[in-house]
């Protein structure tokens, strides 16, 4: 642990914070554009990947925001965030061994339950530095795109040679290296229990459940998206490589929106630059539901990572700069508890039926008109003035004076 402490010394935190996004997506890379074709491969049905696919989504509902209370309350965010990053390591290394729906579910429920906490204790944590250090959030995330983008597309071609079979047990042994760099970030101040207020402070904003509407409709899209793209770019006759650069494509395309995120937010308010992000998203998945070709399909993929790059990094900071200190990673687990988890898990269920009834094409003239009724309430919440309120946190992008440092 000195190592580790001298070695945090040692860093800039923008480096901490981009070092952690770039290793953490990089392996995302290297599995997630081709878990659920590999599960295609199987033989599974629409109806199974899409229950499959809503595995992750319950569990971040559920289990996400407790952990993410409970690292709130005790200081441990970052501890907590190593632990499920090892725990994940060791679920995705046992999805090799499994070839039929019915062992996948344990699995897949186990690599759920770890991964979970992951996101919006690591966001909080990330976007925290970024503010107290007064820092671009966005120059720190843009770096998880090009990790993802990069190892997507390598990964595509390795798997395109040798099949999917060591795709689980490489991904698994590379998060173990993540681990380590996650205890690269800080931990940030503690608020003391008596400083501490209610967490229902969070579900009285009206912007926050204005955004958290609006992301519910947004994520379920695209997550059905990140489902059924790849097995769209196989069923116009794309191989491992083109699922992967599809997906390297998308992420590239992340990294522009993303480092001018900074720029655009000062000319343009928050709530409006999302909804420039969601016209982008929409735009996507319109041309998915109607593309007829692999190389149009890639095309398109670049407005749906610029719309992507948009949506995310506004809406982590401006839940962030309207949460109190003491509940950050709350109410981060909350955002991704709706956005990745209550969306998805509902959406999922229904994108399996509509993929088997109607075709993969249609799963996207679904996604559309959800982002386009996300647009119509954030466009609602902001014309109603709800966004100019003060927020429950106040100013934070001063630290808060805390009994004890974490």
């Amino acid at each position: 642990m000195e190592r580790i402490g001298g070695l945090r010394r040692r860093l800039r935190p923008e480096t901490r914070g981009g070092l952690y996004y770039l290793c953490y997506w990089g392996v995302i890379g290297t599995y997630f554009p081709f878990l659920f074709v590999h599960f295609a491969r199987l033989g599974l049905s629409g109806a199974q990947i899409g229950l499959l696919a809503a595995i992750f989504p319950l569990t971040t509902l559920v289990v996400g925001p407790a952990v993410a209370a409970l690292a709130d309350r005790r200081g441990i965010r970052v501890p907590i965030l190593a632990i499920s990053l090892v725990g994940l390591a060791a679920s995705i290394a046992l999805l090799a061994l499994p070839q039929s729906f019915a062992p996948l579910v344990p699995l897949m429920m186990l690599m759920s339950l770890c991964r979970s906490p992951i996101a919006p204790i690591g966001d909080s944590l990330v976007v925290r530095m970024a503010a107290r250090y007064r820092l671009d959030y966005g120059q720190m995330r843009l770096w998880g795109s090009i990790g993802f983008a990069l190892v997507a597309v390598a990964s595509g071609a390795l798997w395109e040679r040798t099949g999917f079979s060591m795709m689980f047990l490489v991904a698994g042994a590379l998060f173990l290296p993540v681990a380590l760099f996650a205890l690269l970030l800080d931990e940030g101040p503690v608020v003391e229990r008596t400083g501490r207020r209610s967490i229902r402070v969070l579900l009285r904003d009206p912007a926050l459940l204005a955004v958290l509407a609006s992301n519910f409709l947004v994520g379920g899209s695209l997550g059905v998206a990140g489902t059924f793209e790849g097995i769209l770019m196989d069923t116009l006759g794309g191989g491992e490589f083109l699922i992967g650069l599809l997906l390297g494509v998308t992420s590239f395309s992340e990294f522009p929106a993303m480092h001018f995120t900074g720029a655009i937010s000062r000319r343009v308010r928050g709530p409006l630059a999302i909804l420039l992000g969601h016209g982008l998203i929409i735009a996507a998945l319109t041309g998915y539901a109607l593309v007829q070709h692999p190389t149009a399909l890639l095309a398109t993929a670049t407005l749906k990572g610029m719309g992507f790059g948009l949506f995310f990094v506004l809406t982590v900071r401006l839940v962030d700069e309207r949460a109190p200190e003491e509940w950050s990673s709350t109410a981060q687990a909350i955002l991704v508890a709706v956005t990745w988890g209550l969306a998805p898990l509902l959406f999922g269920l229904v994108a399996g039926l509509v993929y088997d009834s109607y075709g993969v094409h249609a799963v996207f003239t679904m996604s559309a008109v959800a982002v386009i009724a996300a647009s119509l309430i954030l466009g609602g919440a902001t014309l109603a003035g709800v966004f100019e309120r003060p927020a429950a946190a106040g100013e934070r992008r001063e630290p808060r004076p805390v009994a004890r440092e974490g």
